[in-house]
C-alpha cells in the first residue's frame, strides 16, 4: 500500500488509462506526463522485452521521482526520461530513432 504522504502523486484512473493503451510486444509508448511515474511505473509492469516507454517530464522534481519507482534492471532498460517538454516529442522521438509510437499517455489533469 502507498502512503499518500510519501507519494507524489496517485493516478485517480490508473487501471483505465493503462488498458486503453492496449499494450503489446514490441511496442513503443510514451507518458508525456511523467510526474510521480505512477502511470510510468504501471506500463513499465506490463512490457515486455522489446517493448519501450519514454517518458517525459520538465520538471527536475519529477526526474528525481525514478528513484522511487523501484524498477527492476529489464525495467529500466526498457525505460527512458526525458527531461523536456512534450510538446518536443518529434524531434525526440526522432533523436532516439523512432518513427512511430503505439501509444501515449497524457494525464493532463484537466
Amino acid at each position: 500500500m502507498i502512503k499518500t504522504a510519501e507519494c507524489y502523486h496517485i493516478p485517480v484512473l490508473l487501471n483505465e488509462s493503462i488498458e486503453g493503451l492496449n499494450l503489446h510486444a514490441n511496442g513503443v509508448y510514451v507518458d508525456v506526463t511523467f510526474g510521480g511515474g505512477g502511470h510510468s511505473r504501471e506500463i513499465l509492469s506490463r512490457l515486455t522485452e522489446g517493448s519501450r516507454l519514454y517518458s517525459f517530464d520538465q520538471d527536475a522534481d519529477a526526474e528525481q521521482n525514478i528513484d522511487n519507482m523501484g524498477l527492476s534492471a529489464e525495467q529500466v532498460d526498457r525505460f527512458t526520461f526525458v527531461r523536456s517538454n512534450f510538446r518536443y516529442l518529434k524531434n525526440w522521438m526522432r533523436y532516439y530513432g523512432v518513427e512511430y509510437i503505439d501509444g501515449l499517455l497524457a494525464d493532463l489533469g484537466v
